[in-house]
């Protein structure tokens, strides 16, 4: 009975060595990974460097600036990828259709600013066509719909960007508001950038009488209604 007891504690503790080996490897993998994040001044610094090019596309292309500045931070790892050091792709667009320049089957360019241009209109195109009918502060519908076009594969995709822009607020850059309707404390901080660039409900303000703009001239917020899952044809385009 001493023996059979004895065995079982030997027992005992040889597994609850095993376990604690276990959570030592896996704490240290943990550590690791959470060191080599990019520190949130890495963000930061990347909005502010390319928020006014995102903006300045926002108003040509129709390009949300919250949704390309959250796709660029994804990306190109917040700028510091390979592909973004070296061939200034910060969106990983694939060299199909493409005359220039080639990296490893994605396409190079001579600046992050040409980059982001590509990104523009490509997002402008046919393909995407469907997410126009969208306004530009509705950043949840475009993130989901950027999926269901078959922009990525990642099925978690549109909540990486949405957690991208509201840990970040960069939906106050085009005079966005959080979903309680509250103003964003970011917006104070763009250089004035939420009133210069606003321009919510573009597409209805275009197809009202100029009699009716003088009176709805404060706009009213918005009810979010998000894109379901597969509303979108996926392309099989990449």
């Amino acid at each position: 009975m001493s023996f059979y007891f004895e065995r079982k504690i030997i027992n005992f503790l040889s597994i609850n060595k095993r376990i604690l080996f276990f959570c030592l490897i896996f704490g240290l993998f943990y550590t690791i990974s959470l060191s080599a994040q990019p520190t949130r001044q890495d963000y930061l610094d990347y909005i502010d460097r390319y928020k006014g090019v995102a903006l300045q596309y926002e108003i040509e292309y129709g390009v949300p600036a919250s949704i390309t500045l959250a796709q660029g931070l994804l990306e190109s790892y917040v700028g510091q990828s390979k592909m973004a050091q070296e061939a200034n792709n910060h969106f990983g667009i694939k060299a199909y259709h493409w005359q220039g320049e080639v990296y490893s089957g994605y396409r190079k360019y001579g600046s992050p600013e040409d980059s982001y241009l590509d990104h523009a209109i490509v997002l402008k195109g046919s393909r995407y066509s469907v997410l126009h009918q969208l306004d530009v502060t509705d950043y949840r519908s475009w993130a989901q719909g950027l999926r269901d076009c078959g922009y990525a594969e990642d099925v978690n995709y549109p909540t990486k960007l949405i957690n991208i822009i509201e840990k970040y607020e960069l939906y106050a850059l085009n005079g966005g508001k959080r979903m309680d309707g509250s103003t964003p404390s970011v917006s104070e901080s763009t250089e004035g950038s939420s009133t210069r660039w606003h321009h919510r409900q573009r597409r209805h303000r275009s197809q009202q009488t100029e009699t009716q703009q003088l009176t709805t001239n404060e706009e009213q917020p918005q009810t979010y209604t998000p894109l379901v899952q597969g509303q979108v044809a996926a392309s099989t385009d990449n």
